[in-house]
């Protein structure tokens, strides 16, 4: 691990909660539904002011927060975030990292949650937490 606030991928890893395996269960269905439905009419709603996520969204970012994605570790003001790869998918740490970088920023401007659903990005995360958990869970 670094001192600087940008931990090495095996650190934010073991960092994740495996014990709550409920939370990964919801996140493999989460993935499934995603997978089925890219994009829902009732993910992001905007009132005048402000973005209303659905509830798979807030399920999203709640899970993501419990299982230790979303860490105080990364020091994701400072770093410029992890991009998706060509065929739109991201390793389980930048999963984390974009994780960080996307629930964390939501309280400095809303809409960034809705900009990275758009992008793919939260569906991207969602997918390689629960490749990785898969491939733990054997």
């Amino acid at each position: 691990m670094t001192e600087d606030g940008n931990p090495d991928d095996a650190t934010l890893i073991a960092a994740l909660n495996t014990e709550r395996t409920d939370a990964w269960r919801a996140i493999v269905e989460l993935d499934e539904d995603f997978r089925n439905r890219p994009h829902a009419d009732d993910d992001c709603v905007w009132l005048p002011h402000y973005p209303q996520y659905g509830a798979r969204v807030q399920t999203a970012c709640r899970l993501l927060g419990e299982l230790g994605a979303v860490t105080p570790a990364y020091h994701w003001m400072q770093r410029k975030p992890p991009a998706l790869g060509i065929d739109g998918t991201v390793s389980p740490a930048d999963a984390i990292r974009l994780a960080t970088t996307v629930i964390r920023s939501e309280r400095f401007g809303y809409g960034n949650i809705e900009g990275a659903l758009t992008a793919g990005i939260l569906q991207a995360v969602i997918a390689a937490l629960a490749a990785w958990h898969r491939e733990q869970a054997g």
